[in-house]
């Protein structure tokens, strides 16, 4: 387990104001903590409430009520068989006798570190997260799979898999649908958002315009189960390894048993709680995640730039991850429903890590800032309230 109390950290959150929170750590031995997270109950349960920035919100209180053995531990483990949706089943649902059909080994998962990254590669992209009956519009053709902002790698269709289940077949998303996205060059990227996905179209079309989703926009999805409209970008992936938060409203520590957690309560309570995730499972795809840093660049050191930013920007985007603590809402100035959700909320919004962010668009939990142009211009402050630092920067400086 990560430790909480470095000197080094506590000057960071003394400037940004906020609580202790657990540095990263280098030299992981993710088999070891994979281990512990699979086969140990109490660590499972101590990583959960260690992950916890405060306990009163929903997404506490559920999980410090349900993440129990006798509660969420007692569901039987979904580990269906699934095949990738291609371009030949575009109009063709697959049947259960076609080929292609499988589960994932789980059975070396914990061998060694590299037989735990290759399973979380391949859940990323075919594990189903969710059974979506929807999707079905979006795949009667090549041109309704386009309006919704479902990518197409070769013949792969937006990362999504055809799920067998005693009901039938149905198709269902994964981690890839809405966490593999084309950068400014064109290219995809896992863990980049999918901003062209648009997910609230597909399902208000699918139930005939009934739901308010119809309204979030593409590469947005409200995720906060508190009735109210609060959609969010959906979010960069690949820093994960670097932030000290996770959530928009900065729900959770981070640490590599804590986002294992959060992966695996986030997928049984995406199931209705009627199921859970293979463990093996929720651990591969946080040591997947967790690689998805290792291409990122560290910050510049000598650098006109990294002046400015080091006096500009620094006090909450610090350290070799430029990322920090939850910010108080009164800082930014965003509008804070999200932030205060009595789901997720914390008072705070996380400090989103800066590395890689110069292929991430568009910015801010809303999207409302295009890029970082957009961000530091002075005069995007009429039209867009909130993050108020580097405003006063001169056009050399932007």
């Amino acid at each position: 387990m990560i430790r909480r109390l470095l000197p080094a950290i506590l000057a960071s959150l003394a400037a940004c104001g906020g609580d202790e929170a657990p540095p990263s750590d280098v030299g992981l031995d993710w088999p070891a903590l994979a281990a512990a997270y699979v086969e140990d109950p109490a660590a499972r349960r101590q990583a959960l409430e260690d992950s916890l920035v405060t306990r009163e919100n929903g997404y506490a209180a559920l999980r410090l009520a349900r993440y129990t053995e006798a509660g969420w531990g007692a569901l039987p483990t979904w580990s269906p068989r699934v095949r990738p949706i291609t371009a030949a089943d575009l109009g063709q649902p697959p049947t259960a006798a076609d080929a292609d059909w499988a589960r994932l080994d789980l059975s070396a998962a914990l061998a060694d570190d590299a037989e735990l990254l290759a399973l979380g590669a391949l859940a990323f992209d075919r594990y189903p997260i969710q059974i979506v009956p929807e999707l079905r519009r979006a795949l009667s053709d090549a041109e309704a799979a386009e309006a919704v902002g479902l990518w197409r790698d070769g013949d792969q269709i937006g990362g999504l898999v055809w799920v067998e289940t005693p009901g039938g077949i149905y198709p269902a998303l994964t981690c890839a649908t809405c966490h593999t996205g084309r950068g400014p060059e064109g290219d995809l990227s896992p863990g980049l958002p999918n901003h062209a996905f648009d997910y609230g179209r597909l399902l208000d079309e699918a139930r005939g315009g009934a739901t308010d989703a119809g309204g979030w926009g593409p590469g947005r999805v409200d995720v906060t189960d508190d009735g109210l409209y609060n959609p969010t970008v959906i979010t960069d992936l690949r820093p994960i390894q670097y932030q000290r938060t996770l959530h928009r409203a900065a729900t959770l520590w981070q640490d590599p048993q804590g986002l294992m957690v959060r992966i695996e309560t986030l997928i049984l309570t995406s199931q209705g709680q009627a199921t859970r995730p293979p463990r093996e499972i929720a651990a591969a795809l946080a040591r997947y995640l967790w690689a998805l840093g290792e291409d990122l660049p560290p910050p510049p050191e000598a650098t006109p730039g990294r002046a400015i930013f080091d006096r500009t920007c620094a006090r909450c985007h610090a350290g070799e991850g430029l990322s920090g603590p939850g910010v108080d809402i009164t800082l930014i100035g965003t509008p804070d429903a999200v932030a205060q959700s009595p789901a997720r909320g914390t008072g705070r919004w996380r400090v989103p890590s800066l590395r890689g962010v110069g292929r991430r668009r568009p910015l801010l939990a809303s999207g409302a800032i295009r890029d970082l142009d957009h961000l530091l211009d002075p005069a995007r402050a009429a039209e867009v309230e909130g993050h108020r630092f580097g405003l006063t920067l001169g056009a050399e400086e932007r």
